[in-house]
């Protein structure tokens, strides 16, 4: 289960705080957070999208999943487009 909490929230910029366990195992509880930041032009900031909420929000998920699964400690990552990182 994953809960989230707004840190930020600004037009090109967010910050999303999660707080996740696994129903099963409640005593196995991770926060992590996840950000975005739309730049000026394209290759500014870490997203394109003017969605940076959603963005963020996605960003916390993903690394919260992979940290109760234990596979953040394995390196693996989320990928974003473009990006070369190992993913499940």
């Amino acid at each position: 289960m994953v809960m989230y909490e707004v840190v930020k929230c600004e037009p090109s910029f967010a910050v999303i705080k999660a707080y996740a366990h696994i129903m099963d195992k409640p005593d196995i509880q991770i926060e992590t957070f996840g950000s975005a930041l739309k730049g000026a032009t394209y290759n500014e900031g870490n997203c394109n999208s003017w969605y940076v909420a959603e963005m963020a929000e996605k960003r916390a998920l993903s690394r919260s999943v992979l940290k109760l699964t234990g596979f953040y400690e394995l390196g693996v990552f989320y990928q974003r487009k473009n990006q070369q990182r190992r993913t499940i």
